[in-house]
Order: structure tokens, then C-alpha cells, then sequence
């Protein structure tokens, strides 16, 4: 057995739980969100569930066929063609935003989870992760803010990368904007 991680002290000595990414291993959808919240993933260990933020993803996953559950307020939906998972493990003190550091002992977990399960579609849910997406996926910084790219679409190596507002953030209009780029994507 192997002992938890201990690379981002702060993180460590917060954190209820490590929360790695869920879902279908063999997904064409890969979500990438910031970090687990304090409310949600850092209490039930799966990310985008058990807050707002994860009932409002849910919602979405449902809406689009990628969620056998029937309620969005579900701690460990039966998901098939999507992955979730986020830029940070654990949940960051007071639930500010991950530090570069923290962000750069995560990475090499979220590059093994995108080599191994190998989506055709990336959608990043807020900054921290459309940064990642940029660096990881286009070699570049991101070009602007994050109200600026919502919904955006850019051509990442034989892959697609929709970038997205944080769904803490989203409007409805924003959550339907997702929604149907979202469903375009898939479609194709």
C-alpha cells in the first residue's frame, strides 16, 4: 500500500480526501475542473458531485445521455462515455484557487489519465483548467478570459477543446451554451 500524498503540504493537512478522476476508463469526453470542493467531491471522493457546482454538472451529464442517474444530487453516478476529474487532488484551505505549484505536483496524474483513456473531446470548466488545457494541448497561455472563451472550440492535436466557465460561475444561459457544444461535439 501506498502513502498519500504529501507534495503540497498545505493541501495534505486540509484535505479530507485524495479525489481522483471517475468514469468510464474508455470515454470520448474527458472534464477537467479546477479542484474538489470543500461541499462536494472533497467530502464524497468523486469529482463534480455533492455541491451545487457538481449538481449543476450532473444535471448537464444527464441531459446529454452520459449519466445513468436520475437525480443530479447523486454521490456516484453510473457514468458512460465521460470522465471527470480535476487540475488539483485535494481541496485547497478555505477553498481559494489551487497555487502553481499545487497545479504542477498534479499534472503528471492528470496527464496519465489523458493518455490513458485518450478522449476526442476535452472540456475545461473554469480558468485553472482551460490554463492546463492550453499549456498541455496547444503549447500556448490562454489568450483571454475565461467570459471570453465560453464555449469556444479549438482544434488540440487529433483531439477537441471546448473551454467553459466554471459551472460555480455559469449562468443558465452559459449551462445551455455547454449543453449544446457539448451535444455538437459528441455528435460528430
Amino acid at each position: 500500500m501506498t502513502a498519500p500524498c504529501t507534495l503540497c503540504p498545505a493541501l495534505a493537512a486540509h484535505r479530507r480526501c485524495i479525489v481522483q478522476g471517475y468514469g468510464d476508463p474508455q470515454a470520448r469526453l474527458l472534464i477537467v475542473g479546477e479542484a474538489p470542493g470543500h461541499l462536494g467531491a472533497d467530502r464524497t471522493g468523486v469529482p463534480f458531485t455533492g455541491d451545487r457546482s457538481g449538481r449543476r454538472v450532473q444535471a448537464l451529464l444527464m441531459g446529454l445521455g452520459l449519466s445513468e442517474a436520475t437525480d443530479p444530487a447523486m454521490n456516484a453516478p453510473r457514468l458512460r462515455g465521460v470522465f471527470l476529474t480535476n487540475v488539483v487532488r485535494c481541496n485547497p484551505p478555505g477553498n481559494r484557487n489551487p497555487t502553481p505549484v499545487e497545479v504542477a505536483n498534479c499534472a503528471p496524474y492528470l496527464a496519465a489519465e489523458l493518455a490513458a483513456i485518450r478522449p476526442q473531446v476535452v472540456a475545461t470548466l473554469g480558468i485553472f483548467a482551460a490554463r492546463w488545457a492550453f499549456r498541455a494541448l496547444l503549447d500556448r497561455e490562454l489568450p483571454a478570459g475565461m467570459r471570453a472563451l465560453h464555449g469556444q472550440v479549438w482544434p488540440a492535436g487529433g483531439r477537441t477543446l471546448l473551454t467553459l466557465v466554471h459551472p460555480a460561475r455559469a449562468s443558465t444561459a452559459q449551462m445551455a451554451t455547454a449543453a449544446a457544444q457539448l451535444q455538437m461535439l459528441l455528435a460528430g
